[in-house]
């Protein structure tokens, strides 16, 4: 398979994230690399969730979350990429865009 490979996970972060919200309707998943950074080996995403549902995603000291990265990276590893994942909530992130 090719290293460079632009591949796009946001839909099976989705699928996999889903389940465990209240309001997946509230959801948002972003790629955050640079566009000229799209080929390389690491992919960023940032996952968008209401508040009371950012514990849940997290999980106690960070079991669900980890989980999701393995499983993420596991599914990427012949490809030899490697995923990350930020959990943030809109509160958050709306408080970090706006300074």
């Amino acid at each position: 398979m090719d290293i460079n490979t632009n591949l796009d996970l946001t839909e099976d972060i989705r699928s996999l994230i889903e389940p465990l919200v209240s309001k997946p309707e509230a959801l948002m998943i972003k790629r955050t690399d640079k566009p000229e950074d799209q080929g390389k080996k690491e992919q960023n995403y940032l996952i968008l969730c209401e508040k009371e549902d950012l514990g849940k995603l997290i999980g106690r000291h960070g079991v669900i979350s980890d989980s999701v990265r393995t499983l993420l990276n596991v599914s990427v590893k012949n490809m030899r990429k490697k995923i990350h994942l930020r959990f943030e909530s809109f509160d958050e992130f709306n408080s970090t865009v706006s300074k």
